[in-house]
């Protein structure tokens, strides 16, 4: 007969009731006590963050404490903080700009019409009455400057040995006798041996009564000059001195003199 196979997958009763049995039989273990929570302490406040502490039986040195500056107000911070640029007004125009501006312009129109003593008085006008004006009056005194050479008489010094004596011959037209000898004996300083100058003096000294020494320099005009007979002859100034006998006897002497090249007759007086 055959046996029957207990099948290896399933248990039996009997390994069932094992099992269970020390489940039944095992007590159940009371529950640990879990310690009361111990009360919490207070808060304690939060430190300051800052540098790490030394010990306290180490004295730290502290320095003195520098002093504050004082803040400046609110207000004086406001403007700092803003900087307004300044601005400069313009200075007011016065009020005789106008009328120096006219006085000065009146004073050019004269220079233009070449009305220089007036132009000078008008500039120099708006230099006294208008004395603010600073920048009128530097162009107002260069023309004045300009005006007063214009008003001033050229030069009539004469500078030359021939200038001196055509000047000396107009002023003993003029009957200025004196002066005539002043030109003449300046000329014959520059130029000894200038025969219009020698015989103009002569002539010039004859007029005021001096025949010896209008005799002096007539003779030198002739030597220089055999040829100013003609004029020593008929001039109007010498006709007193011609009826002498020193002056016939210097005329003789002249006459016999080797005769040198001949120049230019004498300036006579018209």
């Amino acid at each position: 007969m055959a046996k029957l196979r207990r099948s290896a997958g399933r248990p039996s009763p009997a390994k069932k009731a094992k099992a269970a049995a020390p489940a039944t039989r095992s007590k159940a273990k009371p529950a640990a006590k879990k310690p009361a929570p111990k009360p919490a302490r207070p808060a304690r406040p939060a430190a300051k963050k800052g540098p790490a502490q030394k010990p306290a039986s180490k004295a730290r040195k502290f320095a003195p404490p520098k002093p504050l500056k004082p803040a400046p107000p609110a207000a004086a911070r406001a403007v700092s903080k803003t900087k307004p640029k300044l601005q400069v007004a313009p200075p007011p125009k016065r009020s005789t700009y106008a009328d120096a501006v006219m006085l000065y312009e009146r004073g050019l129109q004269a220079l233009q019409h070449k009305r220089y003593r007036e132009a000078a008085d008008t500039l120099k006008r708006v230099i006294a009455e208008f004395p603010e004006e600073i920048e009128l009056h530097e162009r107002a005194q260069l023309y004045i400057r300009v005006c007063e050479r214009q008003i001033a008489p050229p030069d009539s010094t004469p500078k030359t040995p021939e200038e001196q004596v055509l000047a000396a011959t107009l002023a003993l037209n003029a009957g200025a006798v004196d002066r005539a000898i002043t030109l003449l004996n300046g000329a014959l300083q520059r130029q000894a041996d200038n025969d219009s100058a020698e015989y103009m003096l002569g002539v010039a000294l004859a007029s005021k009564g001096d025949h010896a020494g209008a005799l002096l320099h007539l003779a030198r005009a002739l030597e220089l000059n055999p040829d100013s007979r003609d004029a020593l002859r008929k001039e109007p100034d010498l006709e007193a001195l011609r009826e002498t006998e020193d002056f016939q006897a210097m005329l003789a002497a002249a006459a016999a003199a080797p005769r040198k090249d001949r120049k230019p007759q004498p300036r006579t007086r018209r």
